[in-house]
């Protein structure tokens, strides 16, 4: 079934995993608040995305169903910058830390390896 790329980057925010890099990034949430009737929510709603858990006067929650977090784990794979970019933009993190090291010595340093591997 094909969604719309603001669905999925939908579910993406809604798992916190929309970004382009981590290789798997860790589910920390599985909500959304939206406006009464927004339209969008209420689409993924009827395609079984994900499923209204509360709503007060002016707000509906959602959560992301089984199906809806399939959906944004495959968007999230398919939006993955190249392993060198990530790799790049993982030594410029680092690199606020630890002004000396240069990129060479970010991809041989030993005690970064569980961390490259990571990426």
């Amino acid at each position: 079934m094909k969604h719309t790329k603001e669905q999925l980057q939908t579910l993406r925010h809604m798992l916190g995993i929309d970004v382009a890099h981590k290789r798997n990034p860790e589910e920390y949430r599985n909500y959304y608040c939206a406006p009464h009737n927004c339209a969008e929510l209420h689409e993924l709603e009827s395609l079984g995305m994900v499923r209204a858990y509360d709503k007060c006067e002016h707000y509906e929650w959602f959560t992301a169903t089984d199906a809806g977090k399939a959906a944004a784990r495959w968007s999230q794979r398919e939006m993955l910058e190249p392993k060198a970019k990530r790799m790049y933009s993982a030594f410029l993190h680092i690199a606020d830390c630890r002004p000396d090291m240069t990129f060479r010595d970010f991809l041989t340093a030993p005690d970064l390896h569980d961390y490259r591997a990571s990426i």
